[in-house]
């Protein structure tokens, strides 16, 4: 009989109540934990929030502690509580956007008790926040670009290049600091993630060893990240195996410099933000749209300023208007939109640039080495493993605000040539799984001839009538930029600035963290076996729903269970470990569709598809296989009609043909 050490949760009665096992039987382990999450009832202790939502108290799950007590982990307010609110209650901030810094707002001035609402058109991270690398990261291309007015070509363009931008150095030192954060907000969620640099010039492997090493410095005891090194080519080899020894100018590989940022799921991540905010008194809700902005006095005068917006949920079909003191519109590309609802006259700021990427089978990157490298026109190529797939990317162009840009045959073959430029393996069109393009919120730069050289560093802009615009930056800098918007917002609102606490966000965690230290004590490998002991998971689905969920996947752990008992009809925990999944080659559960509706405002199969899991990001034609169980678990929990049910599956299959061009599908 196996056993395991008291690593997992094992908890047994003694007289003095719970106490910690130091070892135990797999067996009883489970019996044990099951046996405690049936008699604890409703008795679990209150979680820490202003607010006790009966609705959401009713849906909240009891866990285990890692002392053997039991507690009820939050469970967010139902969207038609918090709509009721949008309508009824006056605000102090009003947020236009669900993105990463629209949900990052929401949190701040939540966290600094005001009195905030945030809206978003369609779902949280529906846009540019759903569609990055993926990265955390400070930018090592900008710190070379601090010292160089260009990328050299050769040794004595070292020399004849150099100079010095404060601008791009600044911007690289506030992305390291920043990017400590996010590392440290959702420790279940982000890993450090080494990206090799391949040199095949001699007199690259010193330059880029020192720029290694200075951003490495740049970052401080905020590292958070191993170290920078420089590797051999046998090494690098050995590492990625694929990796071609030889250039096209037929020079042999020199070695490899080795730098560390992070990486996250960003969808999982920008929704986590929202929820926290939640948690913290924000009231929010997604598919809910801004028709016109609320004014007061006339345009163009000094009484003239914004006092709320006009919306409509597009749920319910309803219209309604929110109050609020001030508005803050973060809806990234879309910005001049909502500023010329505030000013017709107002001067486009946005340069959208358009991004795109490819989803790959895992074979073909080492599942803990990425790459990148600088392409001939002075781009970036990724080429890195993600949730069991490898992306690469990205492109950089021009474009027009679309709502579901779409990836070009230009960018495919652009991307694909680059890829195989510096692999032995040459990828083929047939082995992409699905592509995705994103928009770049780029800030206006009149100098600039092209978005390459317009800097990632984010702007605060007021447009007649008090109306607030955060825009530009990037995912690693949402914190900052929504910490910005704030001050912005105090430093016009005097009464705002008066009940307002200092801003807090950058010693806090998001939802999911073990925040009190209860469940795991920061070590999510502990949930990880929970998961896989007394639950039967696979170890890769218990790390996938650990890194997605982190000490909510315990609630997931338990959505599924009773899925499988019910289907069997069989007591909870007797041989309930056939759990169902999506598709058989990804470790997305049933189970998380059920969470998704119930705990995440999953509001159609698209949202679960793309954003709740990332099915639809990492095979279109998984996703699209998928969609009539999602559907019909959806309309279980939902009450869909037959109707709803088939325009809902119209509305996801429409949706996955933007994430598969034809062009591919028919290689």
């Amino acid at each position: 009989m196996r056993t395991h050490s008291a690593l997992a949760f094992a908890a047994t009665a003694g007289a003095g109540g719970w106490y910690w096992s130091t070892r135990v039987t797999r067996e009883r382990l489970r019996t044990q934990y099951t046996s405690a999450i049936q008699s604890s009832g409703n008795a679990g202790n209150a979680v820490t929030h202003r607010e006790v939502h009966s609705e959401a108290w009713a849906r909240a799950e009891s866990v285990m502690c890692e002392d053997g007590n039991m507690i009820r982990l939050w469970a967010p307010p139902t969207r038609n509580e918090q709509t009721d609110k949008l309508k009824s209650q006056e605000f102090d901030i009003l947020v236009i956007g669900g993105g990463a810094t629209g949900s990052g707002i929401a949190l701040d001035a939540a966290r600094r008790g005001l009195k905030v609402a945030l809206v978003e058109r369609q779902d949280y991270a529906s846009g540019t926040s759903s569609r990055s690398t993926k990265l955390i990261h400070g930018g090592i291309r900008y710190l070379m670009l601090t010292f160089q007015k260009k990328m050299p070509d050769c040794f004595s363009d070292i020399f004849t290049n150099l100079t010095f931008n404060k601008a791009n150095y600044d911007v690289v030192c506030s992305d390291l600091y920043e990017r400590a954060y996010m590392i440290e907000s959702a420790p279940y969620m982000t890993r450090p993630l080494p990206m090799m640099i391949p040199m095949y010039k001699w007199w690259e492997v010193p330059v880029m060893w020192m720029g290694g090493k200075m951003y490495d410095f740049l970052a401080g005891s905020r590292r958070l990240v191993p170290s920078s090194h420089y590797i051999s080519s046998a090494e690098a080899k050995y590492n990625y195996p694929s990796l071609k020894e030889k250039d096209a100018e037929d020079r042999n590989l020199k070695g490899c410099l080795v730098i560390y940022d992070g990486q996250m799921n960003d969808t999982r991540m920008n929704i986590t933000i929202a929820l926290t905010a939640i948690q913290h008194g924000a009231i929010a809700a997604n598919h809910i749209g801004v028709q016109s902005l609320d004014t007061q006095g006339s345009h163009g005068q000094d009484d003239y300023l914004v006092t709320g917006a006009r919306v409509k949920d597009f749920v319910s079909g309803e219209e309604f208007t929110i109050k609020a003191r001030k508005v803050i519109n973060a809806t990234g590309p879309f910005s001049d939109s909502i500023r010329k609802m505030a000013d017709p006259n107002a001067e486009e700021i946005v340069v959208p640039a358009q991004g795109a990427h490819l989803v790959l089978p895992d074979y073909l990157s080492p599942d803990r080495m990425g790459f990148v490298r600088t392409t001939a026109d002075g781009r970036v190529l990724y080429f890195l493993p993600w949730e069991g797939s490898t992306i690469a990317g990205t492109t950089d162009h021009k474009t027009d605000v679309v709502d579901l840009p779409t990836t070009t045959e230009d960018e495919i073959e652009f991307i694909l040539n680059e890829a195989n430029a510096i692999l032995s393996r040459p990828v083929k069109r047939s082995e992409i799984r699905a592509t995705w393009a994103g928009l770049r919120p780029l800030v206006r730069n009149p100098n600039a001839k092209d978005t390459k050289e317009i800097a990632r560093e984010h702007i605060i802009e007021v447009t007649e009538g008090g109306l607030i615009t955060v825009c530009g930056g990037k995912w690693t800098t949402y914190r900052k930029m929504a910490e910005d918007a704030v001050d912005a917002v105090l430093g016009r609102d005097q009464l705002l600035s008066n009940k307002a606490s200092p801003c807090t966000t950058l010693d806090s965690q998001l939802l999911g963290a073990d925040r009190g230290g209860l469940l795991c004590k920061g070590d999510f490998q502990n949930i990880v076996i929970t998961l896989r002991e007394v639950y039967d998971f696979p170890k890769g689905v218990a790390r996938h729903l650990v890194s997605n969920y982190g000490t909510r996947s315990l609630v997931v752990a338990q959505i599924a269970q009773r899925m499988e008992t019910t289907r069997k009809g069989k007591e909870p925990g007797e041989d309930a470990c056939n759990y169902r999944k999506l598709y058989s080659k990804y470790p997305v559960l049933e189970a998380e569709v059920i969470f998704a509706c119930r705990h995440e405002y999953a509001i159609n199969v698209t949202d679960v598809l793309a954003r709740r899991t990332r099915l639809a990001f990492l095979d279109a034609d998984a996703a699209a296989a998928s969609i009539p169980r999602v559907a019909s678990l959806m309309a279980s929990e939902l009450g869909w009609s037959t109707k709803e049910t088939e325009r809902q599956c119209a509305d996801a299959t429409k949706f996955l043909q933007t994430m598969k061009p034809a062009s591919v599908s028919s290689a």
